[in-house]
């Protein structure tokens, strides 16, 4: 599968767990997607879709290991 398909899949999954998300284009060319107010980038979204974590928990989850 494709990037491009990977991300499109990453956010259909977003619209049906009901998460508010809008993107925003940074100078550098690269896409931030902003999910219920925390910044993703598209790498963060697939592999997040991977692991089956596209969910309010699942992304909580994912930053506590960011932060780390």
């Amino acid at each position: 599968m494709s990037t491009f398909d990977d991300l499109t899949d990453a956010i259909a999954q977003l619209v049906k767990q009901d998460l508010a998300f809008t993107s925003e284009t940074q100078r550098d060319g690269k896409t931030i997607y902003i999910v219920d107010s925390i910044g993703l980038t598209e790498d963060e979204l697939i592999l997040l879709k991977h692991k089956r974590a596209l969910t309010r928990e699942g992304i909580r989850h994912y930053l506590v290991g960011r932060a780390a």
